[in-house]
């Protein structure tokens, strides 16, 4: 399973909506394909050359899930992640040569749950081609009038880009609710992360444990992943008990 999640312009929120989705899911791979640079590395200060790097080139002599497996870290604690450079021009280059092997080869990862931080996206990018094959794309917007006006925009490039179907999820649950933006947006709402500035710090410092299972962005990220998968035909349940 491919969710992809997105933002647009001044809509900020993806890697952390990317974090606390794996963080719930029973069985979940993080990748960061964002080209303007990945974050958790800094976030974390998680060490070593950048898996998404290694995973390209080794997708480059061989396609197969075998080439992603071997480049997983576990940054934070209990979120298994494919991380990407943090300079842009880097991940850049990283995201460009993924293109056509690395989506087939996390789909060939037996019940694993693949969550893209694909950062904000523009069909004029060279790297717009990064959403095609996901199964649910993600719109990450804050409910604000500016942030659903900014991500509304997004919604007809990506239904003709990609293959799979377009949602909304709130980063933050005001002041407008997922059924008002939904009407706004023309597309299906999935749900509101909490905003819960201890909470991401929880799992960020203390990993995917027992304090972050109960707090209100894990609270709420399990509604919102039960709702995507519900999407995606032939999807058993997959988030973990909290």
């Amino acid at each position: 399973m491919l969710i992809g999640l997105v933002s647009a312009k001044g809509s900020p929120g993806v890697t952390t909506a990317a974090l606390a989705l794996s963080a719930v899911a029973e069985d979940a791979l993080l990748v960061e394909l964002d080209p303007s640079g990945g974050s958790i590395e800094s976030w974390t200060g998680a060490g070593g050359d950048p898996g998404l790097v290694r995973v390209v080139s080794g997708l480059r002599r061989s396609a197969g899930s075998a080439a992603v497996v071997e480049h997983v870290v576990t940054v934070p604690p209990g979120v298994r992640s494919i991380l990407a450079p943090t300079a842009g021009a880097y991940a850049e280059s990283a995201v460009a040569m993924s293109r056509d092997r690395l989506l087939p080869s996390l789909r060939d990862l037996d019940g694993v749950a693949s969550i893209l931080d694909l950062g904000r996206w523009s069909r004029s990018q060279e790297t717009a081609h990064r959403v095609s094959g996901c199964e649910v794309i993600g719109v990450v917007c804050a409910p604000t009038i500016d942030g659903v006006e900014a991500a509304r925009w997004l919604v007809e490039p990506l239904q003709r880009e990609g293959s799979g179907q377009v949602v909304v999820v709130l980063a933050g649950q005001h002041p407008y609710q997922a059924a008002e933006v939904a009407v706004a947006m023309g597309v299906p709402a999935v749900g509101a992360l909490a905003w819960d500035p201890r909470g991401i710090a929880s799992l960020l410092t203390r990993g995917a444990g027992r304090g972050w299972a109960r707090s209100s962005l894990a609270r709420s990220a399990r509604t919102v992943l039960s709702n995507l998968t519900q999407l995606v035909p032939d999807v058993e349940e997959v988030t973990r008990a909290g």
